[in-house]
């Protein structure tokens, strides 16, 4: 079957062989630029505020995701670098499926003050922890060798 023939029978597989480039670059955009410079030289967040709805976003936009309301500079506004734990998971295997030689308990973070969340790898060797509703705080690299990126929070505690 070539390129440009119609698959009448879904159950009949079609493939090319050959390769394929796949290279792709997502910008961060204005507001995941911002964000990423704050936390090369602070110990904080930041967030956007919408002025219509008073949500508090985090990571920040430029637009509210519930009214769409343009944000503007001085809707920006500095965060904790600290939340309460809402789900996590005690990992046992890398992404490639290869076992882990210690397990990590990864989280889904509540940020204080905010609308939003983030992914974090706690730092702890107790397993057997309920972490449900635990306060954490980040912990980052050393302000020289920030990198601009989520890798400079370390882990969280």
């Amino acid at each position: 079957m070539g390129y440009l023939e119609k698959q009448t029978d879904p159950t009949t597989p079609m493939h090319w062989r050959g390769d394929m480039q796949a290279d792709y670059f997502y910008p961060s955009g204005i507001a995941g630029d911002k964000f990423f410079k704050h936390i090369m030289e602070n110990d904080t967040f930041l967030a956007t505020k919408c002025s219509k709805c008073n949500k508090v976003l985090f990571p920040p936009r430029m637009y509210c995701e519930d009214c769409f309301e343009e944000i503007i500079e001085s809707d920006w506004i500095e965060v904790p670098s600290s939340g309460t734990i809402k789900l996590y998971t005690i990992a046992t295997l890398n992404a490639h499926g290869k076992k882990l030689e210690n397990p990590k308990v990864v989280a889904f973070i509540d940020i204080d003050n905010t609308d939003g969340a983030l992914l974090g790898i706690i730092n702890t060797n107790d397993f057997s922890k309920d972490f449900l509703g635990t306060k954490v705080k980040a912990i980052f690299k050393s302000k020289g060798s920030r990198e601009g990126t989520l890798k400079d929070i370390l882990y969280w505690e």
